[in-house]
């Protein structure tokens, strides 16, 4: 990648005791182990760019688009569940409560 990148959020993967991990920036996401190899062939790729990203109990991570909020697999990267909305905003925090 050339120029700046805009990190997201870096994801602990379950059942690898803390060593893989999911790194979300731009519009994509890879997993690595806590060495800086890669562990999956896999790219997690957005349908747009997140403002927000975060880690769901669910193993899912949301994003947070202009249009739509996508959810992922954590493991898989495979979309689950879009939510279109009208109101574009920029949260300062995207974040789970009481598991909603």
């Amino acid at each position: 990648i050339q120029g700046t990148i805009r990190p997201h959020a870096i994801v602990i993967l379950p059942n690898t005791s803390g060593m893989e991990l999911l790194l979300t920036y731009e519009d994509e996401g890879i997993y690595i182990d806590i060495y800086g190899h890669f562990t999956k062939e896999t790219v997690l790729q957005w349908g747009e760019m997140p403002a927000s990203v975060a880690y769901l109990q669910s193993n899912q991570v949301m994003g947070w688009g202009e249009k739509a909020i996508e959810l992922r697999s954590v493991e898989t990267g495979n979309l689950e569940g879009v939510f279109m909305h009208k109101k574009a905003q920029k949260l300062k925090f995207l974040c789970e409560r009481n598991d909603k």
